[in-house]
């Protein structure tokens, strides 16, 4: 298993396993339906990780096989706040027969590192609320909940 940048050459596989997770959120939770055009934003995505210095894509390249991968980016914060910037995990994913083989870890390794390279102190992600399983396993490499976003269908928005 070779971790390493993603190329030109990966955006087709990356789409299609962007298109995967997208899959799965929705099945916790409709609110995460994917979009008619969710695979050509996925493309337009993918393509500007690969040229913009405040992202990284990586993937996980099983034979000349893209079996996963990860985006990362630094996010500016709002200028009322000391700490300016921010590192952001936007995705990960690993196909069914790769997980459990140390490949999300690995992809935090090379995160952590390229975080450290742009002098970043914390890290964010997000996780659905209903996903324990995430929840779980992000809690073992030491994230935490440290904010509750809410939402509310209009319907059952009840103010009089």
């Amino acid at each position: 298993m070779n971790i390493r940048k993603a190329e030109p050459q990966d955006i087709e596989d990356l789409v299609k396993h962007g298109l995967s997770l997208l899959k799965q959120h929705s099945e916790l939770d409709p609110y995460f339906t994917p979009s008619d055009t969710a695979d050509k934003i996925y493309q337009k995505f993918f393509d500007g990780c690969l040229h913009s210095e405040d992202k990284l894509l990586l993937v996980a390249d099983n034979k000349g096989k893209v079996v996963a991968y990860a985006a990362a980016e630094i996010q500016a914060r709002s200028p009322v706040f000391k700490i300016r910037e921010n590192g952001y995990i936007n995705d990960i994913f690993v196909e069914k027969e790769f997980r459990k083989l140390g490949i999300a870890r690995k992809f935090l390794k090379e995160f952590k590192e390229w975080f450290k390279s742009k002098n970043i102190d914390y890290v964010e992600l997000s996780v659905l609320a209903n996903n324990q399983i995430a929840q779980k396993t992000w809690g073992k490499f030491g994230f935490n909940s440290y904010k509750n976003k809410q939402r509310v269908e209009m319907g059952a928005f009840n103010i009089t």
